[in-house]
């Protein structure tokens, strides 16, 4: 089976002490610069990540009303 997918993730981190839950660090790195923050000076950090998954192409058709309903059932 050939399924058309994208994904994407999106990351943020910070440190309590410092910002409270404001993020500080976004991307790729931020959650080895949240660890690395903490182990320089004991601060409590955190990190979010998100990650998002589609399946199928986008469309600007308007599909029927529950259309799922059908298909599904």
């Amino acid at each position: 089976m050939n399924r058309p997918v994208s994904t994407s993730s999106t990351v943020m981190a910070g440190c309590f002490t410092c910002r409270g839950s404001v993020a500080i660090w976004t991307g790729k790195n931020a959650i080895a610069v949240a660890a690395r923050h903490h182990d320089a000076t004991g601060h409590q950090t955190w990190a979010d990540q998100n990650l998002s998954i589609r399946y199928g192409l986008e469309t600007t058709s308007h599909p029927d009303l529950f259309p799922e309903a059908v298909q599904c059932a």
